[in-house]
Order: structure tokens, then C-alpha cells, then sequence
């Protein structure tokens, strides 16, 4: 295994940003915790993401919006969800490392796919980060690589968050009528190339994680006459993670999953809390976990 290493200020530190170039005969396989971390957050980023496209489906929003709208509108709902909703330091960890993910990214556009260049949907993840928690001392690295205004991204935030309300109230119609239903994401049968992903989707909490946001959030998408569906496949002819309009269904698919496996990562360093100690002089969180930018309990308020 070769490390390149390139330095960038992240989580309010000089951090070192490590570039891991894994031999291409290894099989996929996650090196260490924070190899783990990496992959967890890329696979979660595309999986909400597409989870955005369900929201659009089942809200019928689609037919109303371009491509590019429907591609953009899906970033944002994924940042969104994916935003800190109890002020642990590991949410905020979870959502750098998606964001820096993207914004470190050197893939060449998907000419198939109208998305944004990947460094402005990082912006736009990190102006919501900082948008939600203007005055946690988490956010300081979101401030200066957002690339907008501080009042821009909190206005921004603030509408989005009331139109997102709004969009998902009908969630709480649906599920005031029908008892909404645990959806159980299904593992379909790999083929023995792509073994490893499905093992690692198996023994994770990745697609349990999407299906227990789903209950708590949008339970309308559990009760709806369109049956969702959260579904690891193989996927001939693709390589990468979709929502079926015909299954209603968010897939990843094995190739994908095994891809990001063994995908340089690009590990940022733990997140470090600015200017606070311990007792045993290591730096902690300066953070109050009754003041984040996240109300859960006021989320679907009257």
C-alpha cells in the first residue's frame, strides 16, 4: 500500500489528509477505523441521495422539476438528513467525512448523470452544516470551505429546512391513518466477485441505518400505496447507487459498494474540539448538546 499525503485545514486543524492508492490485486476490504468511517460515509451520502429522488416519487415532484432541479434538489435532502440531529461529535465526524469525500473528489463527471461538480456539492453540504450550527465550535471548517456568505447559508438553511417541513408533512397525514411498516432493507445474492460488498453490507448498520431515518422522518414513504424499498443487487451494466422509479426502491449495487471498499479514501483526522481541555489536558468538545441548530422534538411541529 502507497500513502500520499497532501495537508488541508480540516476540523480546525492543519490535518493531514491521507490519500490511501490500495494495490489493485487486493480483494476489497476496509484497512482500519477510519478506512471504515470513509467508507460508511460515501456509501450513506449516495444512499440518502437517492433517497431524495424516493421523496420526489412519492411527492410526485419529479414531473415538475428539470434533471439538473431533481439532481440538486436530491444533494440537498441528502444533507439535510444526513445534518447532526443530537450535537455528538460523531455526527459531525459522519457528515465531514461525506462532505470532504466530495470535495477532494478528482473523478472525472458522470456524462451520463447532470450533477453538479463535485467540489460545489460539498460547498453546498457545508454551507447546511454550518447554515444548522452557526455557533457550534464544529462548524469552523465548514465556515471557511462553504465558499458563501455566513448569513447566505443560514437564511439558506432556514428555508430549505421550512420547505423540507412542508414537504414531508404528509408523512404525518399518512401515518395518523395507516400504522406505518418497519421496512426491512433486503440483501439479494451476489455473485462471487462481489462477495466482499455483500459481507460488508450484511455485517454493517449501513442500510439499517437509512431504514431506521425512514421510520423516524418519513414514515409516509413506509405507509404509501407505492411500496419503498431499500435493496442491495447486483446490477448489470452499472456501477454505482440509483432509485428505481419502477420498484420504488433505493439500490446499491454490489459493484459500487466494492468500489468504494477499495477506493482511495480521503481520511481526514478525527474531529478535534477547538480551544477546550480536559483535566488531563487533551482537547474536548466545547459543545452544548441543548443548543444545536437540530430541533428532533420540533422537527414535524404543528
Amino acid at each position: 500500500m502507497r500513502v500520499v499525503t497532501k495537508t488541508a485545514r480540516i476540523c480546525g486543524v492543519g490535518a493531514s489528509m491521507a490519500f490511501l492508492f490500495l494495490a489493485p490485486a487486493g480483494s476489497p476490504q476496509v484497512k482500519d477505523d477510519r478506512h471504515d468511517a470513509y467508507v460508511r460515509a460515501h456509501i450513506s451520502w449516495a444512499l440518502y441521495h437517492e433517497t431524495g429522488h424516493a421523496i420526489q416519487d412519492f411527492t410526485a415532484d419529479r414531473f415538475v422539476m428539470t434533471a439538473q432541479e431533481r439532481e440538486d434538489h436530491a444533494d440537498k435532502i441528502a444533507a439535510f438528513l444526513m445534518l447532526p440531529k443530537r450535537g455528538k461529535v460523531e455526527e459531525f465526524q459522519f457528515y465531514y467525512d461525506a462532505a470532504i469525500d466530495l470535495y477532494m473528489d478528482t473523478d472525472p463527471p458522470d456524462p451520463n448523470h447532470v450533477y453538479a461538480p463535485s467540489r460545489v456539492r460539498a460547498e453546498r453540504m457545508l454551507c447546511m452544516l454550518y447554515g444548522a450550527f452557526p455557533d457550534s465550535p464544529w462548524t469552523g471548517d465548514a465556515q471557511e470551505l462553504k465558499n458563501r456568505s455566513d448569513q447566505a447559508c443560514i437564511d439558506e438553511y432556514a428555508a430549505f429546512r421550512e420547505e423540507t417541513v412542508e414537504l414531508l408533512g404528509f408523512a404525518r397525514d399518512v401515518t395518523s391513518i395507516d400504522e406505518p411498516q418497519f421496512i426491512d432493507p433486503r440483501l439479494m445474492a451476489a455473485e462471487p466477485r462481489h462477495q466482499q460488498a455483500y459481507d460488508y453490507l450484511e455485517t454493517s448498520d449501513i442500510l439499517l441505518d437509512l431504514a431506521i431515518d425512514v421510520e423516524e422522518w418519513l414514515p409516509g414513504l413506509q405507509v404509501s400505496e407505492k411500496k419503498f424499498q431499500i435493496v442491495a443487487q447486483e446490477c448489470p451494466g452499472y456501477d454505482g447507487f440509483r432509485y428505481s422509479w419502477d420498484q420504488s426502491a433505493v439500490v446499491a449495487c454490489y459493484s459500487a459498494v466494492q468500489r468504494c471498499m477499495n477506493r482511495p479514501g480521503h481520511l481526514i483526522a478525527m474531529v478535534d474540539a477547538p480551544d477546550e481541555e480536559t483535566s488531563d489536558g487533551e482537547e474536548d468538545a466545547a459543545f452544548d448538546e441543548d443548543e444545536t441548530g437540530f430541533d428532533e422534538e420540533e422537527f414535524f411541529e404543528d
